[in-house]
């Protein structure tokens, strides 16, 4: 059987993107981790905090957002660390969580798409058939009525 390169590649074994805070490794969760609620969570407030960044005199409530998610994006973060954290660092946490899954969702999109191309498949003579050819298969009439008889 002919080796084919999988259109979905799943590991059990999970491995967690690491950050560092003042000198310490942090594991984010990792994309393929995520439960269908979590999921779901991060997609709500992903489009909270977007739509919040556009308003003018909302910076609380992003904040609020932002403090509500990142501890979810990073395993075991000691609420003295979280604390610690300037709003750009809890932002920074935020666009890299968000880039994880969008890197996620783009690799399973490009694989759906290859597996829905259907590969031209060669002919008997090993030729690629050619999707749209201008070349008539019928046979030139050398004669004759164009007009078929009328049962």
């Amino acid at each position: 059987m002919a080796k084919t390169k999988p259109i979905l590649d799943l590991n059990t074994l999970i491995e967690r993107p690491t950050i560092r805070i003042d000198g310490m490794t942090y594991e984010l969760r990792s994309p393929d981790e995520l439960s269908v609620l979590d999921s779901h969570f991060f997609t709500v407030k992903g489009k909270e905090i977007e739509r919040l960044a556009g308003e003018d005199g909302k910076d609380e409530e992003l904040a609020a957002v932002i403090d509500e998610v990142v501890p979810r994006m990073v395993v075991d973060l000691p609420a003295e660390v979280f604390i610690s954290l300037p709003g750009a660092a809890r932002l920074a946490i935020v666009d890299v969580f968000t880039g994880l899954l969008l890197r996620r969702r783009v690799s399973m999109a490009g694989a759906i798409a290859q597996a829905v191309v259907a590969p031209r498949t060669p002919t008997s003579t090993g030729e690629k058939s050619s999707l749209a050819s201008s070349v008539s298969s019928a046979a030139i009439r050398t004669g004759g009525s164009a007009t078929l008889p009328q049962p």
